[in-house]
């Protein structure tokens, strides 16, 4: 007998089906996330800042952080305060550009990033534990096409 949302599924229409189980899935890994990071106060937003910033090894400006988390810059501005308040990230002029405000870890921050590490990636590999390698690798190379060709809808 199939569950509900194994019948519902089959009625939606194949557009609807797909755009369901995607956000279905981002709030799934949302939320587990943000039960993760709470010992921590950040949110899975907030984290996915401080990776960045981390991945970047130097200041960035909100507008390069906000491309790269696919984010509004003042969603990112918001965020940016937020974790400045907390001593984990901080401001500071582009050297090259007055105009231009750059941000980058504190040491805090980066001591914030490195404890959630690995928390972060037990849950994940818990998470899709699920699925087999390849079927890891197969959803990776689809989500990768998916937005590799659906990018322009952001600009």
């Amino acid at each position: 007998m199939k569950t509900e949302t194994e019948a519902n599924e089959g009625t939606e229409g194949l557009a609807a089906g797909e755009g369901r189980l995607l956000y279905s899935a981002s709030a799934i890994l949302r939320r587990a996330f943000d039960q993760a990071l709470a010992p921590w106060g950040i949110t899975s937003s907030q984290a996915s800042v401080l990776a960045f910033l981390e991945e970047a090894g130097h200041p960035i400006t909100i507008n390069q952080l906000a491309h790269l988390l696919l984010l509004e810059s003042p969603s990112v501005t918001t965020m940016i305060d937020r974790l400045s308040e907390r001593g984990l990230v901080e401001r500071k002029g582009d050297p090259k550009d007055r105009r231009r405000t750059l941000v980058q870890l504190t040491k805090e921050g980066k001591r914030l990033q490195n404890s959630v590490r690995e928390p972060g990636q037990q849950l994940y590999d818990e998470i899709f534990d699920v699925l087999t390698d390849e079927e890891r690798q197969i959803l990776r190379a689809i989500l990768r096409k998916f937005r590799d060709e659906n990018i322009a809808w952001l600009e």
